[in-house]
């Protein structure tokens, strides 16, 4: 049993379990297997009751004989790679005499759009003039949940983008950026196929992956039907000559043409040229398998799941390992290949940290958590609190002292707190200095005791960042968030050393925090503009107009922030319901929210602030916004990333013309979080735990399974399952819970259609804590293990 009460077995066996399920979905008749290898370019295959002996490059129904290779791991035996052709999504497999080892599924979407589903039939001023979300209040006035589909459909794909995609990994420092449609600096692929060139010009590519959630790249270039080229391209888990400076990466050309392969080249790193003229295709095949055997490693302490939803699973394990791969080491790196955001200057940028690291947390990744927490303390953080940084975002000091509690409270090594406690208590000291200064105003001041600072770093490039110096309530609300965060991790670990001093340290901290929370509701009373018959909050303490109204007028106006600032406010979980509700309806109804995704920099500017979203969507979840957590969901998973590829821009104009921002870690990660957050939701407010919060309606139609398991929480990892048996008027789940948790946990199940909860069983006696408005079935605080739960309807 590990340190979070969660063992590897019941782990090993959920996996297992996973993986059989996978293997089910696919049809068994339709998966070959090698009944013998000839020699090193030829097998025997058998396929439906056929059999037949096969050069590489020769074809058994609808797979063809790529290579034969070794696996990586010692002793490994001889596998096939099969791959078929026959559909334009098809797959790429490992197989032996016992049957598939691996099987990686080729995937595929279109970067156009059809023009007739655009902007749901308005206009594109329509969309811009409207005060009022115009198309996320369409989408949420139907019934039932948001549905991706629907909402892909509003936007043509991004396309217009700096460096449209990259690849490379954690240990070295070169990243290898692609273009739209395949081209690198160092390779292109339109030699090899010239109609390439035309179907780039065209907007006609289609991007994916190969399995899944690798980052091995494939860009489609479809010609009619049964024809086309595609280009696989990834960065190998290794370097060349020992230089990490260089980043290898291999390239695969393929001519297909009516459903059967003509031809394939293969390309290591640059065109062949004399004395190298020719790559092996083993070595491509060979390092694909490390790719996935490292990858995987490196995701092994994630939490597992699999839900009904693939994209979303996909998308969320692929954002992970692409912020790892755009580190070098444990460093962190804003952006990948354009100066903009890749260059040095930006890696101290706070939410590269605060961000990045709680995406590690809340998936699992503790110990790679804990070397970016150690990095950034011990690289970035001055003993006076201040940053290697152009200027500070004052939230952002207050959330990483959550990010530091939180990796303690999840089963983090404290060590690493105590020997960055000079800086963390540097940070901890300028939170509480402005606090004092705040505290100087009369008492009777709006902005009374409200932290006064920049909200966002970038007002260091403005004509005069001295009026920036503003009581934003974010800086507030977060500040009193992590500052009793970490006081209650420094009391806990001062009783656990018998140290008074760290103790009372902590004790203080926590009445720091009261009090500051105390003096923010306060400030917020005090705040509230009616204008026209609307209660705004606004984004800084004491302002006499709204955001609205400023901002048209000067965008030198301080409110010109006001979209970080409400965004880090609904992160804090230091709102209530009301006032969360207040800053949702208020931006919905002022031109800065469009299809559900806030906006950015100033008023009616149409630019999705992708890079913040997860903010306002941890609010929506926070107080049971469901619909319009997930519309926020899906909008950014459709129109904030790049289609198939999923690489994601700090923020995207829907204006057509208007390019995207460079691509950035914090904006690659919202998925992720949101889908954490569905799942699994800890509220900061409350001793409560939510098991499936915000999962879709249609996750539990009947016959559909979600699994969750290894999840951290502040009370140990926890486990859950649901099957639905709905036609039935059954679903079942089981709960693995810490022993003793000390919170009260609910299962949500929100049922498709109009099914009502009428009784539930748990461990098979009768059970009445469940409330069927709210659809869930509450567990008190203390009731921990194994738990079977029955519910019928």
């Amino acid at each position: 049993m590990n340190k979070n009460g969660w063992s590897q077995v019941r782990v090993r066996t959920f996996v297992a379990l996973m993986l059989l399920l996978a293997v089910a979905s696919v049809k068994a008749e339709s998966m070959p297997r090698v009944a013998r290898f000839i020699d090193e370019s030829s097998v025997v295959l058998v396929l439906g009751g056929k059999s037949a002996s096969l050069q590489v490059g020769e074809h058994l129904g609808n797979w063809t004989l790529m290579e034969i290779v070794k696996g990586t791991a010692r002793g490994s035996v001889q596998c096939a790679v099969l791959e078929d052709f026959a559909e334009q999504n098809g797959r790429l497999i490992f197989a032996d005499s016992r049957g598939v080892k691996l099987a990686l599924p080729k995937t595929s979407e279109a970067t156009s759009a059809d023009p007739a589903r655009l902007y749901f039939g308005h206009t594109m001023n329509e969309i811009l003039n409207s005060p009022t979300d115009l198309l996320g209040g369409e989408v949420l006035a139907k019934p039932g949940d948001p549905e991706y589909d629907d909402i892909a459909a509003a936007f043509p794909p991004i396309r217009n983008m700096g460096t449209y995609t990259f690849l490379g990994n954690h240990g070295n420092f070169d990243k290898i950026g692609f273009g739209y449609g395949g081209r690198t600096a160092n390779f292109d692929p339109a030699p090899y196929d010239p109609p390439i060139v035309t179907i780039r010009e065209r907007g006609e590519v289609r991007d994916g992956l190969i399995g899944g959630y690798l980052p091995i790249l494939r860009f489609v270039y479809p010609e009619s039907e049964g024809n086309w080229s595609e280009m696989i391209a990834f960065a190998p888990l290794r370097v060349s000559n020992g230089n990490n400076r260089v980043q290898p990466v291999w390239y695969r050309i393929s001519r297909i043409e009516d459903h059967l392969l003509k031809w394939t080249r293969y390309v290591d790193s640059y065109h062949p040229f004399p004395p190298r003229t020719h790559y092996d295709p083993k070595l491509f095949y060979a390092d694909i398998l490390q790719l996935h055997s490292g990858w995987n490693q490196m995701l092994g302490q994630a939490m597992k799941i699999d839900v009904p939803d693939q994209r979303l699973l996909n998308m969320s394990r692929f954002a992970l390992i692409k912020e790892m791969m755009t580190r070098v080491g444990d460093f962190p790196k804003y952006g990948a290949v354009d100066k903009d955001y890749a260059g040095s200057e930006h890696d101290g940028f706070p939410d590269t940290f605060t961000v990045d690291t709680t995406a590690m947390l809340e998936w699992g990744l503790i110990d790679l958590a804990g070397r970016y927490v150690d990095n950034y303390f011990g690289k970035f953080v001055r003993d006076d609190g201040s940053l290697l940084y152009r200027g500070p975002e004052t939230g952002q000091y207050g959330r990483m002292l959550t990010v530091a509690a939180e990796y303690v409270n999840y089963g983090g090594d404290p060590s690493v707190l105590i020997r960055n406690r000079r800086r963390i208590d540097g940070i901890t000291s300028l939170l509480l200095d402005l606090r004092t200064k705040a505290k100087g105003l009369p008492p009777t001041d709006p902005a009374y005791g409200m932290i006064a600072g920049w909200s966002e770093a970038d007002a260091s490039l403005d004509p005069d960042p001295s009026l920036y110096m503003q009581p934003y309530f974010s800086n507030s609300t977060e500040a009193a968030r992590g500052i009793g965060e970490i006081g209650r991790v420094w009391q806990k670990l001062g009783e656990k050393r018998n140290d008074g001093e760290l103790t009372a340290w902590g004790k203080k901290l926590q009445r720091e925090s009261k009090e500051l929370l105390d003096d923010v509701q306060t400030s917020i009373s005090r705040s509230i503009l009616k204008v026209d018959g609307e209660n705004i909050l606004p984004a800084i303490a004491g302002v006499r107009k709204p955001f609205h109204v400023v901002v048209l007028n000067s965008k030198s106006d301080p409110q010109f922030r006001s979209y970080r600032a409400y965004m880090e406010m609904m992160y804090s979980g230091n709102l209530t319901a009301a006032q969360v509700k207040m800053i949702v309806d208020y931006r919905s109804h002022h031109h800065d929210v469009i299809l559900g995704m806030p906006t950015a920099y100033g008023l009616k500017t149409g630019i999705l602030a992708g890079f913040l979203s997860y903010g306002h969507g941890y609010g929506l979840i926070q107080y049971d916004m469901i619909r319009e957590a997930l519309l926020l969901t899906y909008s950014d998973m459709a129109h904030q990333y790049t289609r198939g590829s999923w690489s994601a821009p700090e923020a995207r104009s829907i204006v057509p013309g208007d390019g995207a921002a460079p691509f950035c870690t914090p904006a690659q990660l919202v998925v992720a979080l949101m889908t954490k957050w569905l799942l699994v939701f800890e509220d900061s407010r409350s001793q409560t735990v939510w098991l499936g919060k915000g999962v879709p309606r249609k996750w539990l139609e009947d016959g559909k399974k979600i699994l969750v398991a290894n999840v951290p929480t502040r009370w140990g990892r926890l486990s859950f399952t649901v099957v639905s048996h709905l036609r039935s008027g059954v679903i079942q789940a089981h709960v693995q819970l810490p022993r003793a948790i000390g919170a009260t946990s609910k299962l949500r199940l929100r049922v498709p259609g109009n099914a009502v909860l009428k009784s539930v069983t748990l461990n098979g006696e009768p059970w009445t804590n469940f409330d069927v408005s709210d659809e869930t079935i509450t567990i008190p605080a203390g009731i921990g293990g194994s738990l079977s739960i029955t519910a019928r309807y």
